[in-house]
């Protein structure tokens, strides 16, 4: 009896874990200058993306490949690159977190990347916004690359576009 009453507790609560909780309307916001830098990113539209972006901000990539070594690169010379390249790239994210605190975000979110339609790596990526009078923009990315013992992606597989 008692295990038949904890089988059905169990059972009532599972429901209410597996629900996704609703965004805040700023939390909205976060999220969708996040989406514009990889909608920019996906097009190579270097002023698109610089319209996401805070002046003088910089990635920050940690590599797991053993040697756990970081590289750090300016928004500036990002974009230079990003527009001097070829190669499609997407990037997909899932299971975002956003934490504001009055005119700072913070937001972090597994993701995966590919590079014309191929899986290249996985990791974290780490977005720091700052509210200003256009908005939220993207001050800092920080986010980790790992080629190898990638969790399957939530979203499925790639789609052509």
């Amino acid at each position: 009896m008692t295990t038949r009453l904890l089988g059905i507790l169990l059972l009532s609560i599972a429901p209410l874990k597996a629900k996704p909780q609703a965004l805040l309307p700023a939390e909205t916001d976060v999220l969708r200058t996040v989406d514009r830098f990889f909608s920019a990113m996906t097009a190579r539209d270097s002023a698109s993306m610089a319209s996401t972006m805070v002046s003088g901000g910089t990635l920050h990539v940690v590599a797991l490949d053993g040697t756990k070594s970081v590289q750090s690169i300016s928004f500036k010379d990002y974009l230079t690159r990003l527009a001097g390249g070829a190669e499609r790239l997407v990037e997909r994210y899932w299971d975002a977190h956003v934490s504001i605190d009055g005119p700072i975000a913070v937001t972090t979110m597994p993701y995966d990347f590919h590079i014309d339609g191929r899986f290249s790596h996985c990791g974290i990526d780490v977005f720091t916004l700052a509210l200003g009078p256009e908005g939220w923009r993207i001050a800092s990315v920080a986010y980790t690359r790992q080629t190898e013992g990638c969790p399957a992606c939530p979203l499925g597989p790639l789609k052509d576009d």
